[in-house]
């Protein structure tokens, strides 16, 4: 066996291996905060003039904080939990390969704000002052613990920098959005504007979750190393045809089948650019110079040209419960749907995260609206992989004397009416917009 051939076999044996470990193992990267490791210390408002009273005991084995929340001279009486990462606050732990925060933590109040603040306070040169805690950056959330339910998952791309820290520290624009490179204090406060009152907040775990190495990178990695192999292979091969060329017939045809190869890998690699990696479905580089026809030939009167602006109702939900895996699964079966519900002629266009777009060319206004009620009733009559309701909203815009970006603007201004009708129905537009028109909804 020739030595890329074997390069070959060790490489797809290893790639398979890399894969399915990912796939089993990959998302199970585990912080765990705890008292063995990590400084519990229990805190309060007395050090800013204020009267309240915190105590830190074990409750069970787990650090407990027993909070006399009282009204003095200080505007904003708080008691918290802060846990210390390091012996200093100018060196903390690198948090930014995870992405999730999962707090199990009994909270016992007597308001009925049954909130807590929590903050993962990064360093950081450019805006933490030596002997000024104050400093480290509040990269900070506000969310509901309850009592006995369990742990609850905060995405950490929730969090959000306090606005009074910005301005008071004088922040730059750049160090402005959340960051936790260098987290050396985890803080979990009573809620702001609580009344007085006893509070008890009992820790049982803090976790941070996240992947070893994103899925994306994984799969550059993987198909950088195979590009690598292939194209060392046809360097080789050429150099050793390019020398055997005059000497052999047998040769020469070698080496026209050797480009036949590297054309059809040409051909699969350009299709893969424009396509979708995840669901399958066309990109936006797949259909830009189409569209560009296809407004030409609307322009000059040739033909109708319609646009279908599709959104999943909910989809954030349904990541937020299920988890994200189960999200994609859907995603690809939306795809399927979707393909199985238009016509051939149809372009199905994945435009970013849950939202799709179909271009139907000679189809006017009406035509496009029975179409997208079409596929409206198929998505909600469909039995779904995570064996639950699943509906979408949809806007339709049939193109006038106008640009692409425009007709795609007010399809996306319909999608917009439809989500504010209640979801799960079709609106159209009739009246041409400015392009620049940005509509911005969330689930």
């Amino acid at each position: 066996m020739r030595i890329f051939q074997k390069i070959a076999v060790v490489m797809l044996i290893l790639s398979i291996g890399i894969l399915v470990w990912y796939h089993f193992d990959g998302d199970s990267k585990t912080l765990t905060i705890n008292p063995e490791k990590y400084q519990y210390f229990a805190t309060d408002d007395r050090k800013v003039g204020g009267i309240s009273d915190s105590v830190l005991v074990q409750t069970n084995n787990k650090p407990t904080i027993k909070c006399d929340l009282k009204q003095g001279n200080y505007a904003w009486p708080y008691c918290e939990a802060a846990i210390h990462l390091s012996d200093s606050m100018f060196e903390g732990i690198d948090l930014s390969d995870y992405s999730k925060l999962v707090l199990d933590i009994d909270y016992i109040n007597s308001d009925p704000n049954g909130r807590l603040r929590v903050y993962l306070r990064n360093s950081n040169p450019a805006y933490t002052k030596r002997n000024d805690a104050a400093s480290l950056k509040f990269n900070g959330i506000e969310y509901e613990p309850g009592f006995n339910t369990g742990p609850k998952e905060i995405s950490l791309s929730d969090f959000q920098v306090l606005t009074w820290w910005i301005a008071d520290y004088k922040v730059a624009v750049e160090h402005a959005s959340p960051e936790f490179s260098n987290v050396s204090i985890i803080e979990i406060a009573t809620a702001s504007g609580v009344s007085e009152g006893h509070f008890e907040m009992t820790i049982n775990s803090i976790e941070l979750r996240g992947v070893w190495i994103k899925e994306t990178t994984l799969l550059k990695t993987i198909l950088g190393a195979w590009l690598v192999v292939i194209i060392a292979y046809v360097l080789y091969e050429q150099r050793t045809l390019n020398k055997r060329l005059k000497a052999s017939t047998y040769r020469e045809s070698r080496l026209r089948k050797l480009n036949d190869t590297l054309k059809e890998k040409n051909v699969e690699f350009a299709e893969l650019a424009h396509r979708d990696s995840l669901t399958g479905a066309r990109n936006r580089n797949a259909v830009r110079d189409w569209l560009e026809r296809m407004s030409q030939q609307v322009r000059w009167g040739k033909q109708t040209f319609s646009v279908i602006y599709i959104d999943i109702d909910f989809f954030k939900k349904v990541n937020d419960d299920l988890g994200h895996q189960t999200g994609d699964d859907i995603l690809r079966e939306f795809v399927l749907v979707i393909t199985g519900a238009i016509k051939s002629t149809d372009f199905l266009v994945r435009w970013g995260g849950e939202e799709f777009i179909v271009f139907s060319p000679n189809n006017d206004l009406q035509q496009a609206e029975e179409k997208a009620e079409h596929i409206r009733r198929t998505v909600e009559h469909h039995l779904w992989c995570h064996n639950e309701r699943l509906t979408c909203s949809l806007g339709v815009a049939e193109m006038k004397d106008e640009r692409i970006t425009e007709v795609i603007a007010r399809a996306d201004d319909a999608l917009f009416k439809a989500k504010n009708a209640g979801r799960n129905n079709v609106k159209a537009s009739s009246n041409i917009i400015n392009a620049d028109t940005n509509i911005h909804y969330m689930n």
